[in-house]
């Protein structure tokens, strides 16, 4: 699997995510992939959610059978 592929099946992955997301009053944004770990930025009531790393769980979870390879979904920090 080309990199390519693996930033496609992680864009399509987070997009499908995000509809629910934002219907809590979140949302959810990718900001890269590298060393094995997706970064994602938080915003909206995701800030601070004790729930937040569940749902970052879930979206692993998803990943893995579509990445040939484990992953971390990690949120990103400036």
């Amino acid at each position: 699997m080309t990199d390519d592929e693996r930033l496609k099946n992680i864009t399509d992955t987070l997009a499908a995510a995000r509809p629910a997301i934002q219907a809590d009053g979140g949302d959810i944004e990718f900001v890269t992939f590298d060393n094995d770990r997706v970064r994602v930025r938080l915003s909206g009531r995701c800030l601070g959610c004790a729930l937040a790393m569940q749902t970052l769980g879930g979206i692993r979870r998803q990943l893995l059978p579509l990445l040939d390879r484990p992953v971390l979904v990690v949120p990103y920090e400036d």
